[in-house]
């Protein structure tokens, strides 16, 4: 019998008996979860299907999961991979990523945009300052006597508005079943690659960008799709990750999810 179960909001499959018994013993499906006998059928606990209720482990005696319960993972500081790295608590990551994440998904790793991304800003306020501002403000005094020009000194600070935004909200995590990366307010761009889905990850550094450690990552769909992400800070330690999270054991159920 094959089954379709209701993963990360949306119904997947088919899955067959011998997937879904292999998810059930490494206790990466539980057994309340979602599933139908159709792709149309109608969705009920995985429990009630005659195949799977004696193969649906007991709470009592359940081998411990690679993600903690819900309840557990909303207090506990984290949880681990298989090589014993520590996963993040949910209250250390941003808005975006704790309104993405599902109960059962946990976070591994994170970065945001190097702080180089104000240096030509800081360049282009200083240049204003000293070239526009400051002459400006010389010549009112010169020619009125008022002091009013003096007040246009501050102005081009805010130059350095646009990279305190987006340096604030962009947002790069990776859980062991995806990537999840927003940048950008006003024009945001938010996107959500499963970790199965990543054939390949480049980074391209310049010699500076490897001394400041930063770097613009794309990342390769399997479907031939790419995202590119520039000025990433830690980028190589960013796209090891994304291949530890491929090569452990949640590897597993990114494949089924990607089905």
């Amino acid at each position: 019998m094959n089954l379709f179960l209701y993963l990360n909001g949306s119904r997947r499959g088919p899955f067959q008996e011998d997937q879904v018994e292999a998810l059930l013993a490494e206790g990466l499906l539980r057994p309340a979860d979602l599933a139908s006998d159709g792709d149309d059928g109608a969705l009920k606990p995985l429990s009630t299907f005659r195949d799977f209720r004696s193969t649906v482990p007991s709470p009592t005696h359940r081998e411990p999961a690679l993600v903690p319960e819900p309840a557990v993972f909303s207090t506990a500081t984290s949880s681990r991979v298989p090589d014993g790295s520590l996963g993040l608590a949910r209250e250390s990551l941003g808005p975006y990523a704790r309104g993405r994440l599902k109960p059962h998904e946990t976070p591994y790793h994170q970065t945001n945009l190097h702080w180089i991304v104000f240096f030509r800003f800081a360049l282009l306020a200083l240049l204003v300052l000293f070239f526009l501002a400051l002459p400006f403000a010389i010549s009112i005094q010169a020619l009125t006597g008022s002091q009013l020009g003096w007040f246009v000194l501050p102005l081009p600070a805010f130059l350095m508005l646009p990279p305190a935004l987006a340096y604030a909200s962009s947002e790069f995590v990776i859980t062991d079943l995806r990537v999840l990366m927003k940048s950008g307010i006003v024009h945001g761009k938010t996107a959500e690659i499963f970790v199965s889905d990543v054939a390949s990850i480049a980074i391209q550094q310049g010699f500076f960008a490897r001394l400041c450690d930063y770097g613009t990552v794309t990342i390769r769909r399997t479907d031939g799709d790419e995202e590119c992400l520039e000025t990433i800070a830690r980028s190589a330690e960013f796209r090891d990750w994304i291949q530890r999270m491929q090569s452990g054991k949640s590897s597993m159920v990114a494949s089924a999810v990607s089905l």
